[in-house]
């Protein structure tokens, strides 16, 4: 439900209860001393009151106007307490007030008795008492509480709109919802000290109760719609923070509660305004971004489910899952699958939050505040990689300053990391030692080989020239996104984590079961295709051998799956979404889609952009672009062949149309190349000679092992040479004469190394193939077993 329907219900409640006093008109009873009319000057104010009290509601309403409303309201009040009397001499029941209610203000929506009934509960809760009637005492205290409600109201009246999201969503900041926000809270916490409600037995079953009277009452298809749409949602979230049979008996629990739904309205107002626009580029908004998580994490901390009981149950966060993506809105916009998303933060609380468990989930009943804390830590660890990032801007130097590698190394040398660490985040002795832990880490990570930096586009940067590579703030941070995910995805499917990350690895499995976890949430996304299966063994295998820090040993480390997790964002989701934007032009004729849902791209169309425009889709790898720019058409030709032919997805696709699934491998092989080249093309030659290229063999040996019959480990040494200048495996005889012969080899180029992941490409298929074979032939003698028992 809305805020501006609660809002109207508690304003209909307020009017039914103040006219309560008219019911001698309803009995047929006028008080001898005085006959109340409409025209009497102490009632007419009372015809403009809806009004205004809409306009209020709507944010349209000045000070003065809600000042003479309410007042208007109380000085009727006390006129009634003292000229009119019901059927009982102190009191009025339910019904007279609804039918004067329904007979002299509401002549087009009916107050049914049910409703009534709901709005003296409401009363009760307000003003004590009982459910049957409204006594002349409760009106006196009506008209104290209706005191505060008009100065709430005027405090309140400059921030309804944004409150009711009836502003522009890029109308506000930061600063504005959170002065809204806290006004709100000190309006309702006013209030909240000044009635009954603290104390009476009112729950959220009488609140639906009251809130679908309220549906029939206002009788409005839109209203009706709206209470139909969100009260399954606020049911849910009421579920999640403050438990399925909340029961709030005390002062201090309905203050945390309504300081628990304040805040969680607070942080939907922050998203709605502020946060859905994230832009990494901007100080403020990473700075508002990181305020955003670190408030969402107090809220669910602060809960009175985790404080209570101590877990936030499994099915009551299913079900807040379930009902917000199917909400029809999130469906136009996310079309995610709930269980997608319950499966991967399943994993998440086993393998993240509570690594001891190796992955077993007996036992686990929710999400406890262990999780929490450790969830906390990992946020805290990205915002003291932040301070530091932040630390490098100045009045001189701006967000997109270049900084060099050098110069960043000083300052991480002069970073006080163990003050940071002590005064803004912990001061327990363990935390602190895992936070120095973490600290070194993005050390290492600083003092690779090559710097993991990013071009004003995102993309990042692979310079196989001498020009000094820079970052600047903008890369800084978006490089630390990437690191918290490497640190993330080790903690969660790496070995060796209780200390620093940089001695933690990955091994096969690891990134297998990381993919089983991802991979419906990543269907849902597009970002996996079904058709490949479990890709984990080709990802180690590409960030062994093609990241700056491959060495293709059995394992990754954490260079090398920052350096993987870096390229695969940069480039086979960012750089290769932009290909496939920026192709349009290139859909086919039949407007047809291929198995991810986008449109097939015409092959010779795209063929033609992509050569024409390989300079913009590629502008971080300058030196990769001069090379493509030089090529002939024959060498073009080669060059785009194979680039499509080590894309393919499946061995049936048509070779005349092009997916997305195939832009994204040819987008990323082409980052792998020039991967290898800035690592070993030393002298910037554009080229690989001989000594480079045995420079590079080490990494590669595990693959020559593996698909050679060749023993000898000096021609074993030799074959990814033979690879490289020659474009297919060599023979113990061929590699032999090589080995005479490698002094006359002229320095391999580019397409020298596309010719070896296509030889890779080849084996992987013939693997596969040989599999399926294997699997089919085992199926065939399995049946024919069962057929020879029958």
């Amino acid at each position: 439900m809305s805020f501006k329907s609660m809002f109207s219900l508690l304003l209909a409640s307020v009017i039914l209860i103040t006219t309560a006093g008219c019911s001698d008109f309803i009995n047929g009873q006028v008080a001898k001393e005085e006959e109340l009319k409409f025209a009497n000057d102490k009632l007419v104010c009372l015809k403009t009151v809806p009004a205004s009290l809409q306009r209020l509601t709507k944010g349209e309403a000045d000070k003065a106007e809600i000042t003479d409303s309410v007042d208007c309201l109380r000085q009727a009040l006390v006129y009634f307490q003292k000229k009119t009397y019901g059927a009982q001499s102190n009191a009025y029941t339910v019904e007279e007030m609804r039918r004067f209610f329904s007979k002299y203000f509401l002549k087009e929506n009916v107050v049914t008795p049910e409703f009534a009934l709901e709005l003296m509960k409401i009363k009760k809760a307000l003003l004590g008492g009982s459910n049957n009637h409204l006594t002349k005492d409760e009106i006196t205290r009506l008209v104290e509480v209706l005191a505060i409600v008009r100065d709430e109201a005027v405090d309140l009246a400059p921030h309804v709109r944004l409150l009711l999201l009836n502003i522009d969503k890029d109308g506000t900041d930061w600063q504005r919802v959170s002065a809204a926000v806290e006004q709100l809270r000190i309006s309702l916490q006013r209030l909240l000290e000044k009635t009954e409600v603290t104390r009476s037995d009112y729950s959220f079953e009488d609140g639906k109760k009251a809130i679908k009277g309220f549906k029939e009452f206002v009788n409005e298809e839109n209203t009706n719609a709206r209470v139909s749409q969100w009260m399954p949602v606020v049911e849910v979230v009421k579920n999640v923070l403050m438990g399925r049979e909340a029961k709030l008996g005390t002062h201090t629990q309905w203050k945390s509660s309504l300081n628990s739904l304040i805040d969680l309205y607070g942080l939907f107002l922050k998203y709605h305004y502020v946060i859905h626009n994230f832009d990494t580029g901007s100080q403020d908004k990473v700075r508002e971004v990181s305020q955003f998580i670190g408030q969402s994490l107090d809220l669910l901390e602060g809960s009175p489910q985790i404080n209570t009981g101590g877990t936030i149950p499994l099915e009551d966060i299913d079900a807040l899952i379930e009902t917000v993506l199917n909400l029809p809105q999130v469906k136009t916009k996310l079309n995610i699958r709930p269980e997608s998303v319950e499966i991967l933060y399943r994993a998440a609380i086993l393998r993240l939050l509570e690594p001891g468990r190796n992955g077993d989930s007996r036992g686990i009943l929710g999400l406890e505040k262990k999780h929490i804390v450790a969830l906390r830590r990992e946020y805290n660890v990205w915002r003291l990689v932040q301070r530091f990032i932040d630390s490098q801007t100045n009045s001189d130097v701006k967000a997109n300053t270049p900084i060099k590698k050098e110069d960043l190394l000083k300052s991480y040398a002069a970073f006080r990391s163990d003050d940071a660490i002590r005064m803004g985040f912990t001061i327990d002795p363990y935390e602190q030692a895992a936070f120095a832990n973490a600290w070194k880490d993005y050390g290492d990570l600083l003092n690779s080989e090559v710097m993991i930096a990013y071009n004003s586009e995102g993309r990042v940067k692979e310079l196989n020239n001498n020009e000094p590579l820079t970052t600047d703030w903008v890369g800084l941070t978006r490089a630390n996104v990437m690191r918290a995910m490497t640190r993330a995805l080790l903690l969660a499917y790496g070995k060796d984590t209780n200390g620093e990350m940089k001695l933690a690895t990955i091994q096969p499995q690891g990134l297998y079961t990381w993919y089983e976890d991802f991979k419906e949430l990543m269907y849902d996304l597009k970002a996996f295709d079904r058709r490949t299966g479990n890709t984990a063994n080709r990802s180690f295998q590409e960030a062994n051998f093609f990241t700056f820090s491959g060495n293709g040993d059995q394992f990754m480390d954490q260079k090398e799956t920052y350096e993987f997790v870096s390229l695969l964002f940069s480039a086979g989701l960012s750089s290769s979404s932009s290909i496939y934007n920026d192709m349009q032009e290139c859909r086919t004729a039949d407007k047809a889609v291929d198995p991810l849902g986008f449109n097939y791209l015409e092959n010779s169309c795209f063929e033609t952009q992509f050569r024409q425009r390989f300079g913009k889709y590629f502008n971080n790898l300058p030196e990769m672009v001069k090379f493509v720019g030089k090529l002939n058409q024959e060498e073009w030709n080669e060059f785009y062949k194979i680039l499509r032919l080590v894309a393919r997805v499946s061995i049936v696709e048509s070779s005349n149309r092009v997916e997305v699934a195939n832009i994204r491998t040819m987008v990323t092989i082409t980052h792998y190349l020039e991967a290898v080249m800035v690592t070993y093309d030393k002298d910037r030659s554009q080229t690989l000679s001989l000594a480079e290229v045995k420079a590079a063999s080490p990494r590669f040996l595990p693959f020559i092992k593996a698909n050679t019959t060749v023993k000898y480990e000096t021609l074993l040494n030799e074959g990814f040479a033979y690879l490289v200048f020659y474009g297919k495996e060599g023979s113990a005889t061929e590699l032999a004469w090589f080995q005479a012969q490698k002094m006359w080899m002229k320095d391999a180029t580019r397409l020298n190394l596309l010719r070896v992941i296509k030889v890779m490409k080849e084996k992987e298929l013939e693997k596969s193939l040989l599999k399926q074979a294997a699997a089919a032939q085992a199926r065939s003698a399995q049946n024919k077993a069962g057929s020879a028992k029958k």
